[in-house]
This record gives C-alpha cells, structure tokens and sequence, in this order.
C-alpha cells in the first residue's frame, strides 16, 4: 500500500503543465484595447500550451482589485494577471492601505512598452512644447487630463510643471476615452496618455499631437516632436504592460509560460491587435522584475515630493 501510495504521488507530482484551462485576469473593463490584447494572446496560448485561456474581468480600485484576486490565487500557474504598469509600481507607494506587496507577485514578461503623448485639439493656439509651455506660462495655469492620480502621465506632467515652472492642473478622468473627449469638445485644454484612444482623431485632423515621450520618433506618427527634441532629455519614457503570476511559482512553469507568451508577442494575431504607439517588448522574467524596482525607485520621490500619497 505505501509503494502504491508513493507511486501515485510521483504520478501526480510530475502531471504535465498544464492539465486545465488557465485564468487570466484582466483589471480593466471587457471590451477596450486590453482585452483585446488578452484575447489575442489567449488564442496564442491555447494553440501552443493546449488548453483554454478564459479572460475574466475584474475592473475597479485602480487595477487592485484584479492585482489582489491574483496575488491571493494558488501560485500553480492557472491564474494569471495582466499586468498594468501603475498596479505593481505607483500604486505600491500612492496607497497606504494596499492590500498586496511586490513579493507577491512573480512577473512573467513584458507584452509592449508605449510612449505617453500630450494632445490637444486642432485649434489650441499652441502647435509644440515650447508654445504649450508659453501659452500655459501666459494663463497662469492649463489643466490636463488623465486615466488617474498617480498614472504615468499624471507623474510625467508633475515633472514637466517643475522642470518647466508651469502650473499644470491635473483633472483625473475614470479612463481615457472620457478626457480625449472632452478635449474634442472643448472643455479640456489638454490631454496626456497613450495614443490608443486619441490617434484616429489626431489622423482626421481634429486633434493634434503636441510632444511623445519615445526616445525617436514613432514610425507610425513621425510627424509629432519628442521631448528629446524639446530639450527636455529627462522626460523621456515608456511605460510597459505585461503579465505575472502569484509568488512562488516553480521555474518549470515560469519557464513554459515566459515561452509561450514571448511566442505570442512574435504572433501575427497578436502584433495585429496592439495601437500604432504600442511597441512589441519581451523580458526574461529577472530582468522585468528589476524593471519594477527600477521604476518604483525612480518615480516613488516623486510621487511624495508632491503629495500623491493617499
């Protein structure tokens, strides 16, 4: 009975990776350009791991409701976060009360890195940086929108508003959609984010792209300036989405994972899917970790030098 009983055990211990369908969690609303990513990528998936990938949404709290649901799963590799670049950086030191930490996450790899852009529509009186900065410094102050306190863009304007010695009033917005349209409309000056929801109106000639934050140039826009440009070498930056796992996951699996998502990222279906300002990145699961620590050390001081903390 107890060589029977080890004999099952190894059995069980050595079942392939994986037997079931993985989860994988989305901490935005169905239906945007994430989910379309998850989706994409969870076809990818399926045809190279060979089981069902089933996209769940669980929107709210900033991404921390998805990054909790994940952080307290069982580290087996069936439930899977699609990472955020604020859920596992900023919100760490904007939150006091956050529910998770940094260990309690294994990542994965990134899936894209993506510049912010600043956008305004095509009257504005202001057609680059320098005549932004002028016309802001002439009001007295020029308020902008936003996904969030505490988003990428919103540090990256605190930034500039002190390199520049500009007022810019930070007015957050649940989503970008609704500050893209307000600036279409007329009731907000200015717009700073990705060019997912924006690029289809900047291409029509309604709005117009002020400044990236890429290194170069984008190939799909190359008509907008740079920071770099601008002489403004410090705001030069990406944020990246990816994926991650809970803690403690075994390196056989971490490895079969960070595989067929790095495949996936390569895929046709998946390149198809991603915006115009969405740069296909993968990283070795060390080298994303040391991504997140890099980040959090660079724009934690800011977020308290400014009373982001809530």
């Amino acid at each position: 009975m107890a060589l029977c009983a080890v004999v099952a055990s190894g059995a069980f211990a050595q079942e392939p990776f994986p037997s079931k369908p993985i989860r994988f969690v989305l901490p935005y609303t169905a239906g945007g350009g994430s989910d379309r990513l998850m989706r994409a990528l969870g076809e990818e998936l399926r045809e190279r791991l060979g089981q069902p990938v089933l996209v769940e949404s669980r929107p709210g709290a900033n991404t921390m409701v998805a990054a909790e649901l994940v952080a307290r799963a069982r580290n087996d590799g069936y439930t899977l976060l699609y990472l955020g670049w604020a859920t596992i950086t900023t919100n760490l030191v904007i939150y006091k009360n956050i529910s998770y930490k940094l260990e309690d996450f294994q990542p994965i790899t990134t899936l894209y890195r993506s510049p912010l852009t600043l956008v305004v529509k095509k009257d504005f009186p202001a057609s680059n940086l320098k005549e932004l900065i002028g016309y802001a410094r002439n009001k007295g102050s020029l308020a902008y929108g936003t996904a969030g306190t505490g988003s990428s863009p919103n540090l990256l304007l605190v930034r500039l508003s002190k390199a520049s010695g500009v007022n810019f009033e930070h007015v957050p917005y649940k989503g970008e959609a609704p500050a893209v349209q307000d600036v279409m409309g007329g009731h907000l000056p200015l717009f700073a984010g990705s060019l997912s929801n924006s690029a289809p109106s900047i291409r029509a000639g309604n709005l117009k792209a002020i400044v990236t934050s890429s290194g170069e140039r984008l190939p799909n826009f190359p008509d907008i300036p740079t920071f770099r440009e601008a002489g403004f070498e410090e705001h030069v930056f990406t944020y990246w989405h990816g994926v991650a796992a809970p803690a403690g996951l075994s390196r056989a699996i971490l490895d079969r994972l960070h595989a067929a998502f790095v495949a996936a990222v390569e895929s046709k279906r998946v390149r198809g899917v991603l915006e115009p300002d969405q740069i296909p990145t993968t990283m070795s699961p060390d080298a994303f970790s040391e991504q997140i620590r890099r980040d959090i050390e660079t724009w934690g001081p800011v977020i308290r030098a400014n009373n982001l903390v809530e």
